[in-house]
């Protein structure tokens, strides 16, 4: 979705895939924690984009809004998931 709207704006996205970090650990409890880490990159890379939005677009701060709660969704859901586990 980032890139339709960077190329929308006569931009060109990166073909480079984000770094994830890996522990090396493949249990369920490690993947959970390594996804919501990288989850919590994301939001937090989608609110220093916000920032920088601010004032410029209604439309780019409504769609940083909307991945902002994405994320926070996923967040939300792998900490979900992580409370059960351990129960």
């Amino acid at each position: 979705q980032v890139g339709e709207v960077l190329t929308g704006l006569e931009g060109h996205p990166s073909m480079k895939v984000a770094n994830i970090e890996e522990t090396h650990e493949h249990s369920i409890e490690a993947v959970l924690k390594e996804s919501l880490n990288h989850e919590e990159q994301a939001l937090n890379l989608y609110k220093e984009l916000l920032d920088v939005v601010d004032n410029a677009s209604v439309y780019l701060e409504e769609f940083v809004r909307s991945m902002i709660g994405t994320e926070e969704l996923h967040c939300i859901e792998l900490k979900k998931m992580l409370r059960d586990y351990g129960n």
